[in-house]
């Protein structure tokens, strides 16, 4: 028998010879008993009354024609009439060598109804299929990967890559090598049901609560007036014990909470959540005509529908400035994104944050603790490859999306924050083209110094204070001063491609950067996953990747000449936030000005 790993099952033990008996656990318990009976078989049906349940099924071969088989047939009638077993038969017979009806199954407590499979298969006997009504019990899974194993196994292996890694078909050795991680991060993965929790206490502890159980109990058997009294006094023993013991832990937290220890990081990581809001999960939709909506999967068609129009490409009023203006000859246009040492690359993998949260694809960053470092000297080709002709692997414009409510768990797809995970490769590629990308922007100084956002020696405790004292030394001129806080509703979504790319050229991008980009920004999908349940893909025509290092400084390069647009006040951004300070003149009406 196979099941699904997210169904809760329990071996019977049967020790009849060609019978297997499992308890699939939900709401209530249903038996299911699988037995092929052939005439040599060793047992009798009477041996099978022991296994019978409440609601139970017994699928199998029987070997017996209910409607042609005589005294065979009306034996095996007569057990199930006598343990109230219902006949569950097919509408067609299922022998390929004859027109007997020897497959089907005996049911108690349940409905069932059966229909033979007509398609291809490999038995002299046609696969018999049936829908049974049952709730599963919604538990959640555990997973622990053995990461030793990974590693030895992609160490073994790596020859392999090496001899195949051609980067002439590069969409397909991509796929290839992710898919091969997918499948041995699985295959070393076991899965368990998380029907505990893991105990903090010292086991000491534990061991003298579980004394002081069994000594409760066994004084509410015997009425012992004695017993009772030790009960309570070691109960008083145990509160004490436990408030030293929390008292303790929490006096090492707050001695270690500044420290580099792993106190620390266990302190926040606890206090972080009452320190700052954070947004909740959805529990349900609420659809256009005002319904709420619960199920995973209708959840997921209605996201999908709302953001399949919401990233749908913009409409460009031609002729636009930036995609049909002449194009300007720059001096640096034959300039090449530089090639990416392994020093360089194994740098990047190691001070990147190694997240347990899945691509698309099944990568996670933490895996790269686990991967063989040889690999890296094959994705440095990929990498330089990718800088060199101006391609990115397709699977690098999958995204997994989540969607975390903004404000209410029941809500419109529109009050949804989406959350985009890219693939755990492609941050690492973006991560090194990022790199040339803001020393180009330095070198030719297109950066204005208002901006403080994603840039490297530009910090927003500094961009406040310098607004602060605009604004302390306007008023102290006894000028009136106005200030306008502008946030940019889904900036990073609502970025134009096209036209981003023509502006760029205009600030004079080389073309190798600009075709990288281009690469990098057109033909993306997504799904989306709730609760488990994924959507279908669907195309993102418009804006930058969100959780992207890369967007961030693509979306303020492309607003870099908006400072010089307000001329009228003066300006302080941070990235798509902007406070622009406006000051009256003195002797003239401040609503005339």
């Amino acid at each position: 028998m196979l099941f699904n790993e997210s169904i809760s099952i329990s071996r019977v033990p049967c020790k009849l010879p060609n019978v297997c008996v499992v308890d699939v656990n939900g709401e209530e318990v249903v038996r299911l008993i699988g037995i092929y009976a052939p005439d040599s078989k060793t047992w009798s049906w009477d041996d099978l009354s022991h296994l019978l349940s409440k609601k139970c099924i017994v699928y199998g071969d029987f070997n017996v024609d209910i409607m042609k088989d005589g005294k065979k047939a009306d034996i095996l009638l007569k057990w199930a009439g006598d343990y109230f077993l219902a006949q569950a038969l097919p509408n067609s017979p299922m022998s390929l060598r004859s027109d007997r009806v020897i497959d089907y199954a005996f049911v108690r407590g349940i409905n069932l109804d059966i229909q033979v499979y007509n398609g291809n298969t490999t038995s002299d006997h046609l696969p018999i299929l049936s829908v049974i009504p049952f709730k599963v019990l919604q538990q959640k899974l555990g997973k622990n990967t053995h990461w030793k194993v990974f590693s030895l196994f992609s160490e073994y292996t790596f020859s392999f890559w090496e001899e195949n890694w051609n980067l002439s078909s590069i969409d397909s050795i991509y796929n290839d090598y992710i898919r091969f991680l997918y499948l041995l991060s699985a295959r070393c993965s076991t899965f368990f049901y998380l029907d505990k929790y893991r105990s903090a206490l010292p086991t000491e502890l534990r061991s003298f609560l579980s004394y002081i159980r069994a000594l409760s109990f066994r004084q509410i058997r015997t009425k012992c007036s004695i017993l009772k009294k030790e009960v309570c006094f070691l109960k008083q023993i145990a509160k004490k014990e436990l408030n030293l013991f929390f008292s303790s832990k929490l006096d090492i937290l707050l001695r270690h909470r500044n420290s580099s220890s792993s106190s620390s990081n266990s302190f926040w990581y606890r206090s972080k959540r009452f320190l700052k809001p954070s947004s909740s999960s959805i529990h349900a939709f609420i659809d256009s005509s005002g319904q709420i909506v619960k199920e995973s999967d209708l959840m997921c068609n209605i996201a999908a529908d709302y953001y399949e129009e919401f990233f749908k490409a913009s409409n460009i009023v031609r002729p636009h400035p930036y995609t049909d203006s002449p194009e300007i000859e720059y001096d640096n246009n034959d300039e090449v994104i530089s090639e990416v040492k392994l020093d360089e690359l194994i740098n990047t993998v190691l001070a990147k944050k190694k997240k347990k949260s899945l691509d698309a694809h099944g990568i996670s960053n933490y895996m790269f603790n686990f991967l063989d470092l040889n690999y890296w000297s094959l994705l440095l080709k990929l990498y330089n490859y990718s800088f060199q002709k101006s391609v990115v692997p397709s699977a690098w414009k999958d995204t997994r999306m989540i969607l975390l409510a903004k404000k209410d768990s029941i809500c419109p797809p529109s009050l949804t924050r989406p959350i985009s995970l890219l693939g755990s490769f492609q941050k690492i590629g973006e991560k090194l083209f990022l790199t040339r990308f803001r020393d180009l922007l330095f070198r030719r100084g297109l950066l204005p110094d208002s901006q403080s956002g994603f840039r490297e020696r530009f910090r927003l405790q500094t961009r406040l204070l310098l607004f602060l004292e605009d604004i302390y030394s306007l008023m102290s001129n006894s000028a009136p001063v106005c200030t306008i806080f502008v946030d940019f509703r889904t900036a990073f979504d609502q970025l134009w491609i096209l036209v981003c790319l023509g502006k760029l050229r205009n600030l004079g991008i080389p073309s190798s950067f600009l075709n990288w980009i281009e690469a990098w920004l057109i033909n993306r999908r997504c799904f989306i996953e709730i609760n488990g349940s994924k959507s279908r893909w669907f195309s993102i025509e418009k804006g930058g990747p969100q959780g992207s290092v890369l967007t961030p400084t693509l979306f303020i390069t492309y607003n870099c000449d908006m400072d010089s647009s307000l001329s009228g006040c003066i300006s302080h951004f941070f990235a798509d936030d902007l406070a622009g300070i406006m000051a009256g003149q003195l002797g003239i009406n401040y609503s005339s000005q």
